[in-house]
């Protein structure tokens, strides 16, 4: 019998302690996939980021093998990664206007 697997998430590179969510994923949902074993701490939208692992406050936060900000809270491996619990570390140009 063929078993076809839907990929979940999208991790860009080995470095990244966060994947990109590829389908909307739901409280509790299990994810299994290329060495990870994670459980979804929030409801996380298709596009967005998930926590691979636990990442403590002022941590770097790194996709893409790269570090894009660092986290203002401790953001629990599963848990939703966004804007309410990470800042980026390049400024916007309305800020430095």
């Amino acid at each position: 019998m063929l078993r076809i697997l839907m990929r979940k998430v999208l991790i860009l590179n080995e470095n990244d302690n966060i994947a990109v969510c590829l389908v909307d994923l739901e409280i509790g949902e299990v994810i299994r996939q290329d060495g990870l074993d994670l459980t979804l701490v929030n409801r996380i939208p298709r596009g967005h980021k998930v926590a691979t692992k636990n990442i403590e406050r002022d941590e770097g936060i790194i996709k893409y093998g790269e570090r894009m900000g660092h986290a203002t809270s401790q953001i629990k491996m599963g848990e939703h990664v966004h804007t309410h619990n990470v800042l980026g570390d390049r400024l916007s140009t309305e800020q430095t206007k």
